[in-house]
């Protein structure tokens, strides 16, 4: 593809209020990823812009999750644009367009977690635990901030092929399919790698309550 990127890509801290938001988004965008995909391809500028509007917030989210910190995370997600509007015009269209988005967000952070000279800072954790207050009272919000802090902290200890299946699956809602096609997986892997994440947080989760 051929010209500049013009898209600004704004991060924002994430939270579950959002996810229900997002669910309507991605029914609408489904019908249109085809065409926004073969727009792209002709290397259409504003159809960049849409893709990144679309899906910046999810490729984030996955990116913060796995890594717990939002500079780092920043810079896997603007990584993963940046490829997709490398290579988009090899993408044949087997798997949805999320679910590219998410193969390369997860490849990108699963080598940047494996990688030596990773530095480990804690910059950014504080994203995680945040929670929208919607009409909680402050007791409310405090004791779901200390649940939502818990889980984050059992599932930052698990292995990482682990913890991306349960990002994934059980904080991003795909499905057991979509998960097998973006981390390149058998579905019985993907089940067997999921089930045992479970058990690990179940175990974690029972040492950190009181």
């Amino acid at each position: 593809m051929a010209g500049p990127i013009h898209a600004t890509i704004e991060f924002r801290s994430v939270g579950n209020p959002a996810r229900a938001v997002w669910s309507n988004l991605m029914d609408r965008r489904t019908s249109d990823d085809s065409h926004l995909v073969d727009r792209l391809r002709r290397g259409d500028a504003r159809a960049f812009d849409e893709l990144v509007t679309a899906y910046q917030h999810r490729v984030f989210s996955v990116a913060l999750r796995m890594l717990r910190n939002r500079t780092e995370a920043e810079e896997v997600a603007q990584e993963v644009f940046l490829r997709v509007y490398r290579t988009v015009a090899a993408f044949r269209g087997d798997a949805k367009l999320s679910t590219w988005l998410y193969a390369i967000a997860s490849r990108l952070c699963l080598n940047r977690l494996a990688s030596s000279d990773r530095r480990v800072t804690r910059e950014g954790d504080e994203t995680l635990t945040r929670l929208a207050s919607g009409d909680a009272t402050p007791v409310d919000e405090l004791e779901r901030s200390e649940l939502e802090a818990t889980l984050h902290r059992a599932i930052a200890e698990l292995p990482e092929e682990r913890r991306i299946v349960v990002v994934l699956r059980d904080l991003e809602g795909l499905s057991y399919e979509e998960i097998a096609a973006a981390l390149d997986l058998e579905l019985g892997t993907v089940r067997s790698r999921l089930h045992r994440a479970r058990m690990d947080l179940k175990e974690k989760l029972e040492r950190f309550l009181p």
